[in-house]
């Protein structure tokens, strides 16, 4: 029986340096134990530590240098609407306001993003990207639907709102894809409550169908009574699509979204449950099932 790794009670605090963990015995092969947590380079956390605003924090003043602003990817996971993949860590993406470049002449390296000062925000005591320069920077540089998945997190979570999005790409018509972005905008439902169920519904849209008018909405009998809410609906004719991460393979979950279902089925409300493949995958389903539920056929597979 391998022994259990040894854990200094110093570092179950909150995140820590590399340099933190070798002072309290730990050595970088212990360091690469699955009970810890890299966030960023050289910066980690205990797999038992609740990652809080108050953790993001501390993190990242550990990894950024103190006169840089925080932009890009960083910047999503400290407004908390982003997660890396898991096994990643967080990518340290920084800039400068631009009035400081004009102080260092040529110094500054070329891949560091020079910012506008207007577009610069506190986090904390930490210099930001504002949220809708964080958001439109992440859109730009995205796939259309990975741009509307960032549009619908932020708007989500109450960082930006959809004429405020707007209003940063009119005010900016020469700046690189700031036409997909605006179209990511006009597409954008600050309903979806994760990334997961935006894509769902972008293989819809993109597919030429028609959008459901429900996002995580409740779906009521004759008597008014909730049925269920399922993250997207369609009136006429009336079912629910349900996207099914693995918080949905717990037993207790799986209870709940029975009742749920169950509820929904003596309405006489179909129910459609996809998953990753489907969406990444195999969207060609989606695409056909919601096609054959609405009494037609996919664009894409229209002859």
């Amino acid at each position: 029986m391998a022994p259990s790794p040894r854990i200094p009670l110093e570092l179950l605090l909150g995140a820590f340096h590399r340099r933190t963990a070798l002072a309290a015995g730990l050595t970088s092969r212990q360091l690469q134990s699955r009970c810890w947590i890299r966030l960023f380079p050289q910066v980690y956390i205990h797999c038992s530590v609740p990652l809080t605003g108050e953790v993001r924090l501390a993190a990242m003043r550990l990894a950024a240098p103190a006169d840089a602003v925080v932009t890009g990817y960083t910047a999503a996971w400290l407004y908390g609407v982003w997660q890396p993949p898991p096994g990643q860590v967080v990518p340290l993406e920084l800039g400068v306001p631009r009035d400081r470049t004009a102080a260092r002449g040529r110094s500054l390296r070329t891949h560091t993003l020079v910012l506008d000062p207007i577009d610069i925000n506190a986090w904390h005591d930490i210099p930001i990207t504002s949220p809708e320069r964080t958001c439109f920077g992440l859109m730009a540089r995205s796939e259309l639907v990975e741009a509307v998945v960032f549009a619908d997190a932020f708007g989500h979570a109450g960082l930006v709102t959809w004429t405020g999005l707007m209003r940063y790409a009119d005010e900016r018509p020469h700046w690189p894809h700031v036409r997909k972005a605006r179209f990511a905008t006009d597409l954008a439902r600050f309903e979806a409550a994760s990334p997961m169920e935006t894509r769902l519904r972008m293989v819809i849209v993109l597919a030429g169908l028609p959008e459901p008018p429900l996002v995580n909405g409740g779906l009521y009998d004759e008597r008014g009574v909730l049925m269920g809410i399922p993250d997207l609906g369609y009136f006429q004719p009336i079912f629910g699509l349900e996207y099914d991460s693995a918080y949905h393979h717990t037993a207790e979950q799986r209870a709940a979204d029975n009742v749920r279902e169950n509820r929904l089925l003596v309405g006489q409300v179909p129910l459609l449950r996809y998953g990753p493949r489907d969406v990444f995958v195999h969207p060609d389903r989606i695409e056909r099932d919601v096609a054959a539920m609405l009494g037609g056929r996919s664009l894409r597979h229209a002859s």
